[in-house]
């Protein structure tokens, strides 16, 4: 009489499961190599609510891209009604913050922003001097960096998939952050909280886009 192995089957089962395992990449979160690149001419706005020390505000705020130079360096130049900022253009970090003018009211060395490429689980750390050039003053800023997911996130823009980034700095301002590069859209939503401890006061702000306009071709 033939004897039946039963181990053959079991095993069997253990490699398909152990195999499906292996094949996990090709569903796993993404890697983003670098930031979405924002044409000249985008115009994007977003719905802003603000309190306390970052101004109140309840209504939308247009912003117009360009591609220039500040301070001798290629930049991109975010502005609305009343001022904008300054971004290197290839890690999309800020340079400076602009008055209505383009003067620079806050200077970032080194900029601020992501670190590339960027994946969920990512820690970092950065170190800067913020300088007011009106007065010449710098206080020193460290911002602790955190990629905690991957996920939807839904505005009235639409939903996409986004990296969630939670910033605390040294002054105890917590920012979150949900970007999406695949989608070609640098910031979907941003959420921000001031303590009372903080040199400027206590504060509120979220913003969400509205909808991203790309140049006319």
């Amino acid at each position: 009489m033939t004897r039946l192995n039963t181990f053959q089957p079991v095993a069997f089962a253990a490699a398909v499961v152990v195999m499906s395992f292996l094949s996990v990449p090709s569903f796993a979160q993404p890697v983003a190599e670098s930031p979405a690149a924002t044409p000249a001419g985008t115009v994007t706005t977003f719905h802003r609510k603000s309190s306390g020390s970052l101004g109140t505000f309840d209504g939308p705020v247009v912003w117009t891209f360009t591609h220039a130079t500040w301070e001798g360096r290629p930049a991109v130049i975010q502005m609305a009604r009343l001022g904008g900022s300054a971004f290197d253009p290839k890690t999309h970090a800020n340079m400076a913050t602009l008055d209505a003018e383009g003067k620079a009211t806050m200077v970032f060395d080194p900029p601020v922003g992501f670190q590339w490429p960027m994946q969920v689980g990512k820690t970092w750390t950065s170190k800067h001097t913020v300088t007011t050039p009106a007065t010449g003053r710098s206080v020193p800023l460290e911002v602790n960096w955190k990629v905690e997911a991957w996920e939807d996130v839904t505005v009235p823009a639409g939903t996409y998939k986004a990296y969630k980034v939670v910033t605390t700095n040294n002054f105890g301002e917590v920012e979150t952050r949900w970007t999406a590069p695949a989608a070609g859209i640098v910031l979907a939503k941003r959420l921000v909280t001031r303590p009372a401890s903080h040199p400027q006061g206590a504060g509120e702000l979220e913003a969400v886009l509205l909808s991203q306009v790309p140049p006319a071709k």
